[in-house]
């Protein structure tokens, strides 16, 4: 449960903010990120870097091949798909740069998960992964 606990926060950050602008229920703070240049993209950077960094954390820093950690994958997409979808809400409008700053937190978040850089060998002969 610890190595899910953050992924849970930040995924019920995340959906609590998407949530309130597909409903557009824009609060003051809205207002605010709006009104400094490029904040909002900042935002999009460091929320799904987290996202996606949580759930490296959750899947234990699980690939699917090498250099793709399954969590920053699932992020990508379920990020990708939310992206897109804001085309179908009227108080929403897509935005490339968010899908761009999207994808360069998550990125980021690959890059720096822990045990990134050093995926562990599988071969019987490579012995046990150093610590």
């Amino acid at each position: 449960m610890p190595q899910r606990l953050p992924l849970l926060l930040i995924l019920l950050l995340v959906s609590s903010a998407v949530f309130v602008a597909d409903n557009g229920m824009f609060p003051r703070f809205f207002r605010w990120v709006a009104s400094v240049p490029h904040l909002d993209k900042a935002g999009h950077f460091v929320l799904m870097g987290l996202l996606a960094w949580s759930a490296n954390l959750a899947f234990r820093h699980h690939r699917l091949c090498p250099g793709v950690l399954t969590g920053s994958l699932i992020t990508a997409a379920v990020v990708f798909a939310e992206e897109f979808s804001q085309k179908w809400f009227p108080a929403r409008s897509f935005d490339w740069r968010d899908l761009l700053a999207d994808a360069l937190g998550i990125l980021c978040a690959s890059m720096f998960s822990p045990k990134a850089q050093s995926p562990r060998e599988t071969s019987p002969e490579a012995g046990p992964p150093a610590s």
